[in-house]
């Protein structure tokens, strides 16, 4: 019974001590807003869908290790035929220490900024550029 007693609390001292050097992780969450609009009345505005899914392949193409960074929980648009006014999705990241945290971080803003602007740039969409409606027609981004 001793030895068994000793043995766990061997084993759960191995497990915090494991615990105190886990890995760090963090969820972010990337909102998208565009101009949207019907995609025959509106089209040529830029889509916050398009620019999430460049978004997202220059995530992957920044960080390949799936250890590393998933993306998951992609959401947007609203109906068919449409032109997406919104996207979002997450991003799950594991580093070993927070440096390395802070690192996959910008890159992934780095890389959603790429994402965004070749959207922009697809669709000739500049910073302070009005759609026909009078609302702005480049893609924005919100990270949380």
């Amino acid at each position: 019974q001793m030895m068994k007693a000793k043995w766990c609390i061997a084993a759960l001292a191995m497990g915090f001590a494991g615990m105190a050097f886990a890995d760090v992780s963090s969820v972010m969450t990337v909102d998208l807003q565009g101009p949207g609009g019907h995609s025959y009345r509106r089209y040529g505005n830029t889509n916050a869908v398009h620019a999430a899914a460049r978004a997202i392949s220059a995530i992957q193409a920044a960080i390949p290790d799936q250890r590393q960074c998933v993306v998951f929980n992609f959401n947007g648009g609203a109906t068919v035929n449409a032109i997406a006014s919104n996207s979002s999705f997450q991003v799950s990241l594991v580093a070993k220490d927070q440096k390395s945290m802070d690192e996959l971080k910008a890159k992934v803003q780095k890389a959603v900024k790429e994402g965004v602007d070749a959207e922009n740039k697809f669709r000739s969409a500049k910073p302070g550029d009005l759609t026909q409606d009078g609302v702005p027609a480049a893609i924005a981004v919100t990270f949380k």
